[in-house]
């Protein structure tokens, strides 16, 4: 028998010099975060979209955007991601969306 070695009947392992510990089970995943849909960035109507002012409208409420001649055009708030600067007039609809085939 070794001095200072013990064996698989005391129920413990012989540590190695520069062995590593045996690791340790991963506690399990934690859920995934509820998604929340962005705030409302701009408003859109039947004849075309503009900007909101800030992103503090949630979606599906009425809004308005603006004629050239300052004239309302009622509306709801929606998100669209659009990339660069936009008016807040009324920017008419160039065609259907590319996600309706």
């Amino acid at each position: 028998m070794l001095v200072g070695a013990t064996t698989a009947a005391d129920g413990q392992a012989t540590k190695r010099p520069g062995s590593t510990p045996p690791s340790q089970p991963l506690p399990p995943p934690r859920p995934a975060p509820l998604l929340l849909a962005p705030p409302a960035n701009i408003c859109t109507t039947q004849w075309g979209w503009c900007q909101l002012p800030t992103w503090s409208a949630p979606p599906g409420i009425g809004c308005a955007c603006l004629t050239a001649d300052n004239q309302e055009v009622p509306g709801t708030t929606r998100y669209f991601p659009y990339s660069g600067p936009a008016s807040p007039y009324l920017q008419p609809h160039s065609g259907p969306p590319s996600t309706i085939p």
